[in-house]
């Protein structure tokens, strides 16, 4: 029978089981609270997130009928990497909140923030690094190296398109690949790598992340047109407070009449426009000109192509739910 867990969380719902294995690894890696860097580094990684990356990279290992124990570390230090990035993520934007509570900026400070974003960074490479095959182990991690590099380069693209309303669809989407999609590939590819998958079987749970990642990114782009603030567990008004063009905002400016295209120019150059009434502005030329919808088939395309990438794997059901979670989430 398929090694699949039972639903319980927002996005795929690790069990209660696997979610305990991967925060006991998390807290093994980071320490107890005992210092102030392993105090600000607990405080951004708990309450844990949906911990979607650790999460597949467990359930590729199991879709190549591979253990879960040898890959733990290997996924919590994924996890350490991707909330490095979002301590650093939210002092470039200048977030407040994160996952409905103050960022780890607003709590201890930048200074104290961009260090422990660094010593997540190192507890993760250590954590990838700590067993384990050689011949598995160093493959595995140059994968999530490179995705690494990718996510940096792409969110240095971001702050470069920030208040370009002409910057295309396709350089957002090359953004989402970068900054979001590669992370998540890479994770589902080391799972495979460490379970000794063969060269198809690896190829493939890499596609079905690069996809599962961009459906996950476009509806992670969407939550603030169609969510509330307090549901998103986001400022639901940092990308217009930003004026950062998502997709849902650029999809919107070129299906915008010229009065709405004008809305939104406006919005994305006055800065002296409050936040609030920017982002509501925004939300009805989004949702006025057909833009939400279209991002939510986006988003739902990707799914259906990541779950069209795991046929002939041998065990896919828990991977496959959670593609079909990730483009119904609310949060």
């Amino acid at each position: 029978m398929p090694n699949v867990v039972p639903d319980a969380s927002a996005v795929g719902g690790p069990s209660d089981e696997v979610v305990h294995l991967v925060e006991s690894e998390l807290r093994r890696w980071v320490g107890k609270g005992d210092d102030l860097m392993e105090l600000v580094c607990l405080d951004a990684l708990f309450p844990s997130g949906k911990l979607l990356r650790p999460i597949l990279c467990v359930e590729a290992a199991r879709a190549v009928n591979g253990a879960v124990q040898p890959v733990l570390a290997f996924a919590a230090g994924i996890e350490c990497l991707h909330v490095a990035s979002l301590v650093h993520d939210d002092i470039v934007d200048q977030d407040p909140v994160r996952r409905g509570r103050a960022s780890t900026a607003e709590h201890f400070g930048i200074a104290e923030a961009l260090l422990a974003g660094d010593g997540l960074s190192m507890a993760g490479h250590a954590a990838m690094l700590s067993g384990g095959l050689a011949q598995r182990v160093l493959p595995a991690t140059r994968a999530v190296v490179d995705a690494m590099r990718r996510m940096t380069q792409a969110m240095m693209r971001e702050t470069e398109i920030r208040e370009d309303l002409t910057c295309s669809v396709a350089t957002v989407m090359d953004v989402i690949r970068g900054k979001t999609a590669a992370l998540i590939s890479a994770a589902c590819e080391a799972g495979a790598i460490l379970s000794g998958a063969t060269q198809p079987q690896t190829l493939a749970l890499r596609q079905y992340g690069e996809h599962l990642g961009t459906a996950f990114q476009i509806r992670d782009d969407l939550l603030p047109y169609t969510s509330p603030d307090h549901v998103s567990g986001k400022a639901a008004v940092s990308d217009v407070a930003n004026r950062q063009p998502s997709l849902p905002v650029l999809l919107a400016y070129e299906l915008a009449d010229a009065a709405d295209r004008k809305r939104l120019d406006t919005i994305f150059r006055d800065e002296s426009i409050d936040p609030a009434s920017a982002h509501q502005a925004v939300c009805d030329v989004v949702t006025r000109t057909g833009a939400a919808a279209e991002a939510a088939r986006r988003a739902r395309s990707y799914a259906d192509d990541a779950r069209a990438t795991l046929h002939g794997l041998p065990y896919t059901e828990r991977l496959a739910e959670l593609a079909e979670t990730v483009v119904n989430r609310q949060r």
